[in-house]
């Protein structure tokens, strides 16, 4: 099957040159790395195991038996490649007719990341972590430098003070990445920071509006006064009657409306560049920084990452991708951009007929989004969905109405009831073979490992299309 995709992506990873050591060629280990998947063989240790009792891998390697730490180098060192790989086998996928577009669910499930709950800690706690980590790391630096004054050259070349050392690093490393990740959590949305720098520019407006009207009267009130002050020197008197009025700078409305102006661009400014205050229940991972606390398919929490998949019919995966929210509401455009980009690159040139979602996902911003989509979300429970009347009492928002409209159709109840059927048992399938935990840390490696997994996935349905084809 690795003959099939284009790998030269894999290959523009290695010398030409003839210098250093010989490779292993990546159609072998890319071969070794999809047979073992397939089979629910994810760790590194266990597919070099694979290479010596299991029979498939010995053939695809030549009974060599490969190394664990070469399989996760080339895990690592090709994770664009393997991202495209998601494609590649979509693209098989269409070739072989195995993909309908007459309707397309979207779903999100989350899956446990390769750290504890207990790995947790505050900003105050990362803020501690990092002060504690450089103070010891300058202090070894300094025992350093007092030993080699010393003439003890071989001090820094001890085994457990280099391992300390990389120890120390790490943790302060993972400890900063965690702290900028609570701080970038705490930042507002892209659509709330919109909807506040427009109510603050409105400030502004009738801010600048009124100090002009204040400042245009004292104007005009100086002004009198100047005219009516001409007019009495002719007649021989020496100013005009009545108190003068003060100057601009001087008058009280004026300077209140300069500092409500300023005070109305402060404001602007806050709200077009947000600081991150982190709220203190606020929790960032010390071991991995990319995963979040969310709420468990069963109950309870667990440190995880949402994943979130696009099937069609028969559970062939259009897209899976990772949302940072725990929430699913501003993962809905994201994913169905990506399902449209993937069909493109894999030659699919016919348009979705029907995206489906479930009620996690419906936010006003979501259906303007997609507007020009044939969209079925539900905005109510499920069950309230396949019934033929809205319950009594149900109040619809303004922006959901055009939707409930669409959902209370008989077309619209036909459609969304497959909603169910082609999306859930994609996660069960997945979740069976591979289990719900990923084995890598941070986003661009678990986003690797997911879309891996998604290709495996769909593999397997051309495996078995392809089964059927010959026994038939």
């Amino acid at each position: 099957m690795s003959a099939r995709f284009d790998l030269s992506g894999f290959l523009r990873g290695y010398r030409a040159d003839g210098q250093g050591a010989a490779a292993y060629p990546p159609h072998v280990l890319l071969s070794l790395v999809l047979y073992c998947y397939c089979k629910g063989v994810r760790s590194t240790r266990k597919i070099e195991a694979a290479c010596v009792d299991d029979v498939g891998c010995r053939v695809i390697t030549g009974n060599q038996q490969v190394d664990h730490a070469t399989v996760a180098r080339f895990l690592r060192r090709h994770r664009e490649s393997l991202k495209a790989l998601f494609v590649q086998v979509m693209a098989l996928c269409a070739r072989r007719g195995l993909v309908d577009l007459s309707a397309v669910a979207v779903d999100g499930s989350p899956m446990h990341a390769a750290a504890a709950r207990s790995a947790n800690r505050s900003l105050d706690a990362l803020e501690a972590v990092i002060a504690d980590g450089e103070e010891q790391l300058d202090q070894m630096a300094e025992d350093a430098d007092d030993a080699a004054a010393a003439g003890r050259h071989r001090f820094m070349a001890a085994g457990s003070c280099l391992r300390r050392l990389s120890q120390l690093s790490d943790r302060v490393t993972r400890a900063r990445l965690a702290r900028d990740k609570l701080l970038e959590r705490s930042l507002p949305s892209a659509g709330e920071i919109r909807i506040k720098v427009e109510a603050a520019q409105r400030m502004v407006a009738r801010a600048e509006a009124r100090l002009a009207e204040v400042t245009a009267g004292q104007q005009q009130r100086l002004a009198d006064y100047a005219r009516r002050t001409l007019q009495d020197q002719a007649a021989g008197r020496r100013r005009a009657a009545g108190r003068p009025p003060v100057s601009i700078e001087a008058k009280t409305k004026v300077i209140a409306q300069q500092a409500r102006l300023a005070r109305a661009r402060a404001a602007l400014h806050r709200a077009r560049y947000p600081r991150p205050i982190p709220s203190s229940a606020a929790r960032a991972s010390l071991t991995d920084p990319a995963s979040r606390l969310m709420l468990g398919k069963h109950g309870g929490y667990v440190q995880g990452y949402n994943v979130q998949i696009a099937c069609a019919r028969n559970q062939v995966l259009l897209a899976i991708e990772l949302q940072d929210n725990p929430a699913d509401t501003t993962a809905l455009v994201p994913v169905i951009r990506r399902v449209q980009h993937n069909c493109a690159a894999a030659g699919l040139t016919g348009d979705v007929a029907a995206w489906l979602a479930d009620s996690g996902y419906a936010s006003t911003a979501n259906f303007a989004a997609l507007a020009d989509l044939p969209l079925l979300v539900s905005i109510t429970k499920e069950y309230e969905q396949t019934n033929v009347t809205t319950p009594p009492g149900h109040n619809v928002p303004a922006g959901h109405r055009e939707m409930a409209a669409r959902l209370a159709s008989a077309e619209g109840r036909q459609l969304y009831a497959r909603r169910g059927a082609l999306v859930e048992p994609g996660f069960a399938q997945m979740f069976q073979r591979f289990g719900r935990r990923v084995h890598q840390r941070g986003t661009a490696a678990v986003d690797t490992e997911i879309k891996l997994l998604g290709a495996v996935h769909n593999l397997n349905k051309i495996f078995r299309h392809d089964a059927r084809q010959r026994t038939s």
